[in-house]
């Protein structure tokens, strides 16, 4: 009978034993999955603001580029379509283009047109 309660002991124990480090090993498991999650949030809350502070600045370059564009076109289009003006300037000192109702305009950064009344305008020197 001894020997039977030493070996319910010893079961008992190496049962203890077995449930003891899976405990551990479960609890170890759970918490580098939460250090995972949460490492994971922090890089992609990290990416997506690089990510909107580059779109934000492709935006304003090709904002800038199509600007440029415009105006060279109008330009252009002016210079075919339109008469440039010798002898006048806008207020700002830009070229000043008269179109065929003899209407006077200068192009501003946007490439838009800015309409000019004759008495706003300046002698060219």
């Amino acid at each position: 009978m001894f020997w039977m309660h030493s070996v319910i002991n010893q079961n008992t124990f190496t049962m203890k034993k077995i449930l003891g480090i899976a405990a551990i090993i479960a609890l170890m498991g759970v918490s580098s999955e939460t250090f995972a999650q949460t490492t994971v949030e922090k890089t992609g809350h990290s990416v997506k603001k690089g990510a909107k502070k580059v779109g934000k600045g492709i935006k304003k370059g090709a904002k800038a580029a199509g600007n440029e564009t415009a105006e060279t076109a109008t330009k252009v289009k002016g210079k075919v379509a339109d008469k440039k003006s010798d002898q006048w300037v806008a207020p700002n000192g830009k070229d000043i283009y008269v179109d065929d109702g003899n209407k006077y305009y200068w192009i501003n950064e946007r490439g838009g047109r800015e309409w000019v009344a004759k008495d706003q305008l300046k002698v060219k020197q």
